[in-house]
């Protein structure tokens, strides 16, 4: 298991990154949201009972939330 020290947050630098989500690395009940090239992402918030998922690019039941590595984002701010 790698220490991971970057939340997570995307730059949004790239047109790749548009409307896209990303993992929180520190808080797997929210995640951020590219929503513009050159805007800053956005944290955003899973509802109650639910865990953003790396797997599947979206909040789901905690009971189905799977672990996985932490990756780096596209940019960084």
């Amino acid at each position: 298991m790698s220490r991971v020290e970057h939340n997570g947050e995307p730059g949004c630098k790239t047109s790749a990154e548009e409307n896209h989500l990303y993992r929180n690395t520190w808080d797997p009940t929210s995640y951020w949201e590219c929503e513009l090239k050159g805007q800053p992402a956005k944290i955003r918030r899973c509802k109650p009972n639910k865990l953003f998922s790396d797997k599947y690019g979206k909040c789901v039941n905690w009971q189905d939330w799977e672990w996985t590595e932490p990756k780096e984002p596209p940019s960084r701010p």
